[in-house]
């Protein structure tokens, strides 16, 4: 048997980089996701803060409306860091998988490798022994 093609060797580094470089891929998606989510925090809290500032207050109309308008705009950004942390979290999702996918992939050419290693070892054994067979048998017809 011929010994397992070095092609093999090639095709499991670029698995590895291909496996690598979704790994990166997802950890930089989940630093974003982490980011998206603290802004979030940030947009509700201040939004709470404007609450507390308001509770047991008397206002003037006007101070009521700016309050009102103040408020708006934290809930518009509230719903734009909410549609903002979904995309994030179905970004994450998709390189989780496709990190799997990578991770299998690379797993499959190893374990193809390592098999045609072990079939290759297998028949070299088996040829040695079947030479020493033959030696053996020679050695003792010449006696």
């Amino acid at each position: 048997m011929r010994r397992p093609p070095k092609i093999l060797n090639t095709l499991l580094h670029i698995r590895e980089l291909r496996e690598e470089r979704a790994r990166e891929r997802l950890s930089a998606a989940l630093s974003a996701l982490e980011n998206a989510r603290r802004d979030l925090d940030e947009v509700r809290k201040s939004q709470q803060a404007i609450y507390e500032e308001l509770t047991g207050k008397i206002l003037s109309g006007r101070d009521l409306q700016l309050f009102g308008e103040g408020l708006e705009v934290t809930y518009q950004e509230t719903a734009r860091l909410e549609e903002k942390l979904k995309a994030r979290i179905s970004e994450a999702e998709n390189l989780k998988k496709e990190l799997e996918k990578a991770y299998l992939e690379k797993k499959v050419i190893e374990r193809f490798k390592e098999r045609l290693w072990e079939r290759y070892r297998w028949e070299e054994e088996r040829a040695f022994y079947q030479e020493l067979d033959d030696l053996i048998l020679m050695r003792r017809a010449n006696r």
